[in-house]
């Protein structure tokens, strides 16, 4: 067999195999003890209003106890605690996509909020006749 008809008969295989090693590697798989992304959403939203609202000033000091209480009820309400909080954020930081994903998620879930808030605001004119 010539040399040009053995490389024909081995494109396909040499495509099939580029084409699955260049592919991109979007699925990571969660391992066990590791809260889902649409959890994650969920926990990182809390925690950004959380912080949003100690910066607005309803929190005295990064050190008020109320605020620390706030960080546990957050933890209590996803069933997580401080280390297993710790330790889902290393998860996530270390795989980037699915952290940028889920930060996707968290800035749609907070405009949305926040444009209920705005909507319930709004006090309807009444028309002069």
């Amino acid at each position: 067999m010539t040399r040009n008809k053995r490389l024909i008969k081995l494109a396909p295989f040499i495509i099939i195999y580029l084409f699955f090693s260049c592919r991109s590697k979007s699925y990571v798989k969660i391992p066990e003890g590791i809260v889902t992304p649409d959890t994650m959403t969920a926990i990182l939203s809390d925690i950004h209003i959380l912080q949003a609202s100690a910066q607005l000033g309803y929190s005295q000091s990064p050190n008020d106890t109320s605020l620390k209480m706030a960080y546990e009820s957050i933890w209590k309400k996803h069933h997580l605690t401080d280390s297993s909080y710790n330790q889902n954020m290393r998860f996530y930081c270390n795989n980037a996509k699915l952290l940028d994903s889920v930060y996707e998620k968290v800035l749609n879930n907070l405009n949305r909020q926040k444009a209920e808030l705005m909507g319930e605001k709004r006090i309807p004119v009444k028309q002069i006749k």
